[in-house]
């Protein structure tokens, strides 16, 4: 239950293809990412955007619209009896799990400070319900946005990966 709840996925493909045919055709679904862009104009023509380096890449979906919440895709392509297997994880990027952290972090402590206030003094739960219901809201929406909004972009970065590599999901 808890893995569906949290920012990260790792997954093994098995593909049909040898390794040089799947890096081959991984490259022709992957465009190199522009060094500098204000992400106005979305110039790309491939899928992805990312690098393949020694049977390994590091990706992520090209999208036209912001979301701190895009999985960064990596990947190993290894050589397998039957053709090659894929380990791939996806995970938020550094700036985003540091920041949700702390912000969870600190609404957490926050509510920790509320329950001990109320345990500590004559206030009833009553009395101090508003001041618990603000911090707990905002931790229960906080972990449902970085959940949520991960998982769905993932769901669909899983789907376009089978198509990408020719692979099946192995492993979960």
């Amino acid at each position: 239950m808890l893995k569906k709840l949290l920012p990260f996925e790792h997954l093994v493909y098995h593909s049909s293809l040898n390794r040089q045919e799947l890096t081959t055709h991984l490259q022709n679904e992957i465009e190199p990412e522009k060094s500098f862009s204000f992400g106005f104009n979305n110039s790309y023509s491939k899928p992805y955007l990312g690098k393949i380096y020694d049977y390994r890449f590091e990706i992520k979906k090209n999208i036209t619209y912001r979301n701190s919440f895009l999985p960064l895709i990596t990947g190993e392509i290894r050589e397998d009896i039957n053709g090659t297997k894929i380990n791939v994880k996806m995970q938020l990027h550094s700036f985003v799990k540091v920041f949700m952290i702390v912000w969870l972090g600190g609404v957490s402590l926050a509510l920790l400070g509320v329950i001990f206030s109320v345990l500590f003094s004559n206030e009833s739960i009553f009395e101090a319900l508003p001041g618990l219901l603000i911090p707990l809201g905002m931790l229960l929406f906080g972990t449902a946005m970085v959940s949520f909004g991960f998982k769905a972009e993932s769901k669909k970065s899983i789907q376009d990966l089978e198509q990408i590599l020719q692979a099946k999901i192995i492993s979960q």
